[in-house]
């Protein structure tokens, strides 16, 4: 299915790291979903089966005889969901070459953040510049304000609540805003709905923390000059899943309704009937992710235009990586990757979606040492790492 991909990600795989990093997109996607394909992978997926041979003779022929109908009507189904897709895809290469359109209309970039980006990464930063610049900035305003009134930075025994956005920037400090800013940003950033994939918003909240923290972990082991920029690339690796999914919605909506228009002018009413139920397709969106979210990731933060904090530089490194068999240009790419990897497995883990044998595999294919992952099991990913002022 989907022929039209530069490689099909559909069965298994020689590569169990591989294995895990595309179930990991499943599981973002939808948990039944990737729950389903792991059954298949590992060939348990015979609960039908089972049920069939426990049906009487004469209940079995009339089942068979439904189930070769009902067949029928699927691989027609099937048919005119290839079609659809091959147009939504052609649709979605055009769209993604610009630019523009996704910093402007999927992952629309807030009026100043570069300079704020920017200016936070300035040690010389007043609090009376960085106010001037957050001005206007919601976003910011209430996400910093509604931080500030929580553990660790105030006491909820103590009625006390912090209003004002200078007295919240003074209390938290310069270094903190460097974490919270991406944090804000990315929240900012996430789609609202994204029916049927209901729970892609917050497990792609959680995985984005996740690896920015683990990035920052990694980046403070190996003495990298500045882990708060591990830490942001880590924040906005996955934008591109984000943008792919806002685009991938909107791309359905318009080509189905284009194609069941279309069905009603050739007056084909079984054509048209097949096209209204169909629903978003859970594989189409996995390989589209898979081919081409590192990419977008990439693009939208190229076109910022960074002066101080070089996401897209690192970014670039880290999905050049895919295509070269040597080992990163960057170590704030590498840091990435393992950071990636460590918690697409843990939130795997957690679901009970991966073993450890395929977690080994992972791990090692990203150079990833006991001693990190040690480190990382004691580390919680649900929480920037600030400081909290004395």
């Amino acid at each position: 299915m989907f022929h039209f991909f530069a490689g099909t990600t559909e069965g298994g795989s020689n590569d169990p790291a591989l294995r895990v990093e595309k179930r990991f997109i499943n599981y973002l996607i939808s948990f039944p979903f990737a729950r389903k394909t792991r059954s298949k992978e590992d060939g348990t997926d015979d609960e039908e089966h089972e049920q069939r041979r426990k049906l009487l003779e004469v209940e079995r022929l009339n089942y068979e005889e439904r189930d070769r109908k009902a067949q029928a009507r699927q691989r027609y189904a099937d048919r005119i969901s290839d079609e659809l897709h091959e147009e939504i895809y052609h649709r979605a290469l055009k769209t993604i070459e610009d630019g523009d359109y996704i910093r402007e209309r999927l992952i629309p970039l807030p009026e100043k953040l570069p300079e704020l980006l920017d200016t936070l990464s300035m040690k010389a930063a007043s609090m009376r510049r960085i106010e001037s610049v957050v001005q206007g900035m919601d976003w910011f305003h209430t996400g910093l304000i509604r931080t500030v009134n929580q553990p660790p930075f105030i006491d909820r025994n103590k009625q006390v609540k912090i209003d004002n956005l200078r007295v919240a920037m003074s209390f938290v400090g310069t270094e903190n805003l460097r974490l919270l800013a991406p944090a804000y940003i990315m929240q900012n950033w996430l789609p609202p709905a994204t029916q049927p994939f209901t729970l892609f918003r917050r497990k792609i909240w959680e995985h984005s923390l996740g690896t920015s923290i683990a990035a920052h972990n990694i980046a403070v082991e190996r003495n990298l000059r500045d882990p708060v920029l591990a830490y942001t690339i880590g924040m906005f690796h996955e934008l591109g899943k984000i943008a792919l999914t806002k685009l991938y919605l909107r791309l359905f909506d318009d080509v189905q309704r284009e194609f069941a228009m279309q069905s009603v002018n050739d007056k084909s009413p079984e054509r048209h009937n097949t096209i209204v139920t169909l629903t978003p397709d859970e594989r189409f969106l996995r390989d589209l992710m898979l081919e081409k979210d590192k990419d977008v990731s990439y693009l939208v933060a190229e076109g910022w235009g960074l002066k101080r904090v070089p996401v897209s530089k690192h970014l670039l490194a880290f999905t050049q990586s895919k295509t070269k068999d040597k080992g990163y240009e960057s170590e704030y790419a590498e840091a990435l990757a393992q950071a990636n990897a460590y918690c697409e497995f843990r939130m795997l883990r957690e679901v009970d979606l991966a073993s450890l044998e395929e977690g080994k595999h992972l791990l090692n294919k990203h150079s990833i040492t006991s001693e990190t992952v040690a480190r990382l099991h004691n580390v919680s990913l649900k929480r920037p790492p600030i400081v909290v002022p004395e």
